[in-house]
């Protein structure tokens, strides 16, 4: 998330047991917060230390030497696995841009069983840093959404927006937040539009009825989201929007070599 690179949060690596038990192996998370003086050597030195099948090691783009150092570890894979970007909303500049489809009905929902048809179907063949890794199985992807969806769900500082077809009921996409009320921020940690839905408008109707939310609650100041570098069609409509550039991140893989 977001708040993980943000100030006041020192470099750490931390066991990851709920990929570890999805994967089948050992799984720790390197996150390297904006602003830390850490050096890069120190992460590299770190990170080969690490009692772990997979180190998860992600920073700012701009540095630039530990990509390379990353990839100088000598009894280790390193997978380049994704770029990551992040968009920031300014709440305080919303504009209402674009009036909703009348065939869309908007509403909260706390029922993980509103939004796991529409995340099965959109992300089946979406591609994150998992699908970079040759050892992690394409189907991983989704039951790790599913898992982290329902989980979220179940939070009180997460909430849901979804959308259903006037006609018939359905659920066609979802917006699920989660909040930071005392850094008065949000992030969108998941949000999905069913394939049969796209291009008609739902996605900027999430994404506003979500953000008109969070400016009622008047503690909020600010929403983040994010998604792969490649994902332009997405990026296109946030910047549609209103959204802006706010950081990216580089995501790499280190797989003990096996035997090693």
């Amino acid at each position: 998330m977001i708040s993980d690179f943000f100030e006041g949060r020192g470099f750490d690596l931390q066991e990851s047991e709920s990929e570890a038990r999805r994967f089948g192996f050992s799984v720790v998370r390197a996150t390297v917060p904006l602003n830390d003086t850490v050096s890069d050597e120190d992460v590299a030195v770190a990170v080969q230390a690490a009692q772990s099948e997979l180190v998860i090691v992600r920073f700012d783009e701009r540095r630039k030497e530990l990509g390379r150092l990353l990839q100088e570890i000598g009894d280790a894979e390193c997978i380049h696995a994704d770029t990551l970007v992040y968009y920031v909303w300014n709440l305080c500049r919303l504009v209402r841009m674009t009036p909703r489809p009348s065939s869309l009905k908007i509403s909260q929902s706390t029922s993980f069983a509103d939004v796991v048809g529409v995340l099965r179907e959109s992300f089946k063949e979406y591609r994150n840093h998992y699908s970079a890794n040759p050892r992690i199985a394409t189907s991983v992807t989704v039951a790790a959404y599913e898992e982290w969806a329902k989980g979220l769900m179940q939070s009180d500082t997460s909430r849901a927006f979804i959308v259903r077809e006037q006609s018939n009921g359905e659920v066609v996409g979802f917006v699920l937040l989660t909040l930071a009320q005392d850094e008065r921020m949000a992030e969108v940690a998941l949000n999905a539009v069913h394939p049969n839905s796209q291009r008609g408008g739902v996605y900027s109707a999430l994404m506003l009825a979500a953000a008109e939310y969070l400016v009622t609650l008047g503690s909020v100041e600010r929403l983040f989201i994010s998604t792969q570098r490649e994902n332009q069609a997405v990026i296109a409509a946030w910047q549609k929007l209103g959204l802006e550039p706010f950081l990216t991140l580089e995501t790499y893989h280190v797989m003990r070599r096996i035997g090693a």
